[in-house]
């Protein structure tokens, strides 16, 4: 039992900026670390939710609701993700070989394509997150919650099922050290999560499941070609892209579906 709450508060510490007591990251306390991923999608909902409700009381604007909603995951996740996209970015729009792109991921410098590529994710988030406050649904937040859970199960999934690329370190060490069964528990989360979606949100459930999954398609084929496997920015690369379109699809169906 204690390995595996040592594992839960490994998953917060990685993944989110939750103050946890400080651990041992031994092999036995990371066997199950990977399976709490799609946890920090809760706290994530969690923390959207308290500022819904806040910003409706306090009757802001759409715009500036949508800014400080993607301000409460980034003070969240501490832009974990968001970093992994970034360089994933700068190497995968370089145009180089599968060598030199494994490079680019490693180079701590942010490039032009990085920078263009984060400010286009963040503008199409605060759109799509200034449209829900529109709508004023308080669905909204459970449909939203339940998308950063969605999203993480799927890119958990990944970083236990894809062959890691050659210079991939952090994910590497979680999937060598991860139980026999932490895929099989992340594929019952992702299971799980699809059922109480669907149950909840019906046809819009249904159209944005299949959007992710249509992302995380994607995502495999483009990790295997560009990079020869899949590393931590990778993930997070493909967490980022489907958060956005979830959050999007969203805005432009929720007003009518829920």
């Amino acid at each position: 039992m204690k390995s595996w709450v040592n594992a839960f508060l490994i998953a917060l510490s990685m993944y989110s900026t939750i103050p946890v007591k400080i651990l041992d990251w031994n092999q036995t306390n990371l066997r199950h670390a990977m399976v709490f991923f799609p946890f920090v999608g809760i706290f994530c909902g969690i923390s959207f939710t308290l500022i819904w409700f806040l910003l409706k009381f306090l009757d802001i604007g759409a715009f500036l609701s949508g800014v400080l909603a993607i301000l409460s995951m980034i003070l969240m996740t501490g832009a974990i993700h968001l970093d992994g996209f970034s360089d994933t970015a700068d190497a995968l729009y370089s145009r180089r070989s599968q060598e030199e792109k494994l490079k680019i991921l490693k180079d701590p410098h942010c490039g032009a394509f990085a920078v263009i590529a984060v400010v286009l994710v963040l503008l199409l988030q605060t759109a799509g997150y200034a449209e829900l406050f529109k709508i004023y649904d308080d669905k909204i937040c459970g449909i939203l919650t339940g998308g950063f859970v969605l999203s993480r199960c799927l890119s958990g999934i990944s970083v236990m099922s894809f062959p890691c690329a050659p210079t991939s370190s952090l994910a590497k060490t979680f999937q060598e050290y991860a139980a026999s069964g932490s895929r099989k528990l992340l594929i019952l989360e992702l299971i799980l999560t699809e059922i109480v979606l669907i149950y909840c949100f019906r046809k819009l459930a249904l159209i944005l499941i299949f959007l992710a999954l249509l992302v995380f398609f994607y995502y495999h084929q483009m990790q295997k070609k560009e990079f020869g496997g899949m590393t931590g920015d990778l993930a997070g690369f493909f967490l980022v892209i489907c958060e956005t379109v979830w959050i999007l699809g969203t805005a432009l169906l929720g007003g009518i579906l829920l």
